[in-house]
């Protein structure tokens, strides 16, 4: 375990006999939340209009747990509630954080050794102008049904392995004016047209990469292409529609794998502005699926019409 984790540039290991436990670190992979956007919820419309020019994104707390071959911690804990800001580097992920402590929230004694965790906060979320865009992870991926802004959630190494049952699901019905009196049985409501809220749904994501770096390259990529200014645009391939959305937060980070190869899983929750399932569209192809198209060459040719 020595050179594996270092506070401040000191081995936290070989100096305080601390390590931390696995899975421990996961909670530092976790993306910074968005902070709530302006928005308005026009009554007579689907959705919401949400101002979107120039998302921020919201500090983290993250917890991490640790493990000691002493039973005694005091000289751990007094390194890292010094006053200001720690650097905990973790040599395999081959990454750093800026954290401060927030509290002690478990600890559990046995007797020779210890295990505890502390929540620190992160308040400097990771967001960079100057990265490489998507081009896959170096594994091999089927290409992805589902596209943000037409590039395909492969490119990222990033697959959808559950969540597709809720994106599905419509929103619900905006409330329409109704009046209830005293006097009379039930309410009166205004059924004359259905508009719908908009809706959140969590997708379960799974980043596989070949090495670290790719990895980071690819989780780098993902995030900065979500919290770009403006909405995104989500395309399913199995429904063949698209759908106007903006990131929200990630939660449920887990390390499936660190080597051959790199594997991350993680849900991801999108806010759809407006989101209205439409009646499928059937057209005229042939055998071989080629679109059939009219004699002038301008228009496909509908099934559903005339009834």
């Amino acid at each position: 375990m020595i050179g594996a984790f270092y506070i401040d540039d000191i081995d936290i290991y070989a100096r305080y006999g601390v390590v931390i436990t696995s899975g421990g670190y996961n909670d530092l992979l976790r993306f910074p939340a968005l902070k709530e956007p302006d928005k308005n919820d026009w009554p007579e419309e689907d959705g919401i209009e949400v101002d979107l020019s120039a998302p921020t994104l919201e500090a983290k707390e993250v917890t991490v747990s640790f493990a000691s071959n002493r039973p005694d911690t005091g000289d751990f804990i007094y390194l890292v509630s010094q006053p200001g800001y720690h650097t905990l580097h973790i040599t395999e992920l081959g990454k750093e954080w800026r954290l401060r402590l927030l509290t002690q929230t478990a600890c559990k004694d046995y007797t020779s050794a210890v295990s505890f965790s502390l929540k620190f906060a992160d308040d400097f979320p990771s967001r960079s102008d100057d990265y490489l865009p998507a081009s896959g992870s170096g594994m091999t991926l089927p290409v992805s049904e589902y596209k943000i802004d037409n590039i395909p959630l492969s490119l990222y190494g990033i697959e959808i392995i559950g969540g597709w049952d809720d994106l599905l699901k419509s929103p619900t019905v905006k409330q329409n004016l109704t009046r209830s009196f005293a006097t009379s049985d039930g309410k009166f409501y205004d059924a004359d047209f259905v508009v719908f809220n908009s809706k959140e749904t969590t997708l379960k994501c799974c980043l596989s990469a070949v090495s670290m770096a790719k990895f980071w390259e690819c989780y780098t990529a993902f995030f900065n292409d979500l919290v770009k200014p403006d909405e995104r645009s989500l395309y399913w391939e199995y429904v063949g529609e698209e759908y106007p959305c903006y990131y929200k937060q990630s939660s449920g980070f887990r390390v499936v794998s660190l080597s051959g190869p790199v594997v991350v899983e993680f849900s991801l929750t999108l806010v759809f502005t407006v989101f209205r399932i439409g009646e499928t569209e059937y057209l005229l192809a042939s055998e071989d699926g080629e679109m059939i198209e009219t004699e002038d060459g301008e228009y496909l040719i509908d099934m559903n019409y005339g009834g």
